[in-house]
């Protein structure tokens, strides 16, 4: 039998969030004129409904909606939006909660404005996303290395969405944007009136988040069959996503724009290897109605796409191999109603157990880290040496190598190597071959550039205590001095 590997420990690497939630006050729209400011009417039953200038686009106790744990069967527990969770639309509450949680980034969508998409006037759409996004951007300036924002877009209005995605980047330091599966104003996603959005996105280098949001006023696969919350949450948020997918990919949207990267969100992430498999499948049969797809969807998924999994979404250990465990992220959606809060971290640390330390690593912050290019959490050294034990015990190698300098030396108990090439030649024979390693460093000694630090590493099933020395300058490893290290190599061979 094999042995089960051993969790991660605390700081083997991040742990971001790739889709938490913002609760969006009214006074997030105070400038906007009103004919194009939403507001909200509370009905006797308890729902809120959010209106834009005659049109509602949503309605739903915001309240409920907006806590953790909350349901909707009883109309007497229903609480309005100023009773949401504090942390939605305080940041100072939302850096205590990831605190308690062990989160230590994360990107952010909308509640409300996820139904922005209903908005039938595209002047109204274009305020409402203009001043949201200069709101968020005010939100995540509590903690500029810990929260980031993905831009709403006006895709009402294609020129405009793909003008205000670049605002938001450039201007407001998103990382991000999102849209949702849906139609809008009778578009998919795959009409070519967006592909100004999508070469802004691939000019600036950041994800699209693809976001459902269940809704009977946006139109959504089931809506013809007989109605029931369950059934339209359950199909809305990984049908919409499936659909979305094969349309990105069967009308060329992938192959005119190869360095667009789409993320989808909050969908679960199981469908992903049944769906790319079925694609694969029918593009063998049907593909020549597809003649603006020159690739296998699962060629197009791998290239450019990843998914989000559940917090508690047991199926991940054993699909992370088809999918690729470097496209697979993770989301809290805290503070919505159907969250795990608190223990969203404990939740999917339990999930990822069962994959290799190095999977895990990944999951559990890496790869959101490297799709939504955030910056480290820390500052100054000891940002480098947290990416540097985070890519060493996530065997990428393409980070070791970009953490050291042009002229950067290993010196480990007589070996001398010179250059990132010669380094990152010196894990992937020695250390990255052996099934199980896992480093886990101690407090880190700074004292200026340099940075010292003792680590526990786990090689071949024991335990041996590391001494490495680093020296830095600006973003890079100039210097490493390991002692202690090819000891455990020979004893684990």
């Amino acid at each position: 039998m094999t042995a089960r590997p051993l969790p991660l420990p605390p700081r083997a690497g991040p742990i971001v969030d790739a889709d938490g939630h913002v609760v969006e006050p009214l006074t997030a729209w105070t400038d906007l004129p009103e004919q194009h400011r939403p507001r909200i009417h509370q009905d006797s039953s308890g729902y809120e409904h959010v209106v834009v200038g005659d049109q509602e686009i949503l309605a739903v106790p915001l309240g409920t909606l907006a806590r953790p744990g909350s349901t909707f069967g009883d109309p007497s527990t229903f609480k309005p939006l100023a009773e949401a969770h504090p942390g939605g639309s305080d940041p100072h509450a939302r850096l205590i909660d990831m605190d308690t949680e062990g989160i230590d980034q994360s990107v952010l969508y909308p509640s409300i404005g996820l139904y922005a998409w209903v908005i039938t006037d595209p002047a109204a759409a274009v305020g409402v996303a203009t001043a949201y996004n200069d709101w968020l951007a005010g939100y995540c300036a509590a903690a500029p290395r810990r929260l980031f924002g993905a831009a709403m877009l006006p895709m009402q209005d294609p020129a405009a969405a793909a003008h205000e995605l670049r605002r938001a980047v450039t201007d407001l330091g998103f990382h991000a944007a999102f849209v949702r599966p849906n139609p809008c104003l009778g578009r998919s996603l795959s009409d070519r009136a967006y592909d100004s959005v999508w070469d802004v996105a691939e000019e600036l280098d950041v994800p699209i988040g693809i976001h459902e949001g269940s809704s009977v006023l946006v139109p959504t696969l089931g809506a013809d069959r007989p109605f029931n919350p369950l059934i339209l949450h359950a199909v809305s948020h990984s049908f919409e996503q499936m659909l979305a997918c094969a349309q990105l990919m069967a009308f060329g949207v992938l192959e005119r724009h190869p360095g667009l990267r789409i993320i989808f969100l909050e969908s679960s992430g199981g469908w992903a290897p049944f769906w790319l498999e079925r694609l694969d499948e029918q593009a063998e049969s049907f593909g020549e109605f597809c003649p603006d797809m020159a690739l296998r969807p699962s060629e197009y998924f791998a290239r450019q796409c990843a998914i989000s999994f559940e917090v508690d979404e047991h199926t991940l250990a054993a699909l992370a191999p088809f999918i690729g465990p470097e496209r697979i992220v993770w989301g809290s959606d805290y503070p919505h109603h159907d969250a795990t809060f608190p223990g969203a971290v404990d939740a999917i640390r339990h999930t990822v157990a069962p994959c290799p330390t190095a999977v895990q690593t990944r999951v559990l912050g890496l790869n959101a880290k490297r799709m939504y290019r955030l910056p480290s959490h820390h500052v100054g050294p000891a940002a480098i040496i947290g990416d540097y034990f985070a890519a060493v015990t996530a065997r990428d190698v393409d980070l070791v190598r970009d953490l050291f300098s042009p002229d950067a030396v290993l010196e480990s108990d007589g070996v001398h190597l010179v250059g990132p090439d010669a380094i990152l030649g010196y894990y992937t024979e020695n250390t990255f071959t052996f099934d199980e390693f896992r480093p886990t460093p101690g407090p880190l000694e700074i004292d200026g550039a340099r940075v010292t630090v003792d680590v526990n590493v786990r090689l071949g099933g024991n335990e041996h205590t590391v001494h490495d020395v680093f020296d830095t300058q600006g973003t890079r490893i100039t210097s490493l001095r390991i002692t202690g290290f090819e000891d455990a190599l020979r004893s684990a061979r």
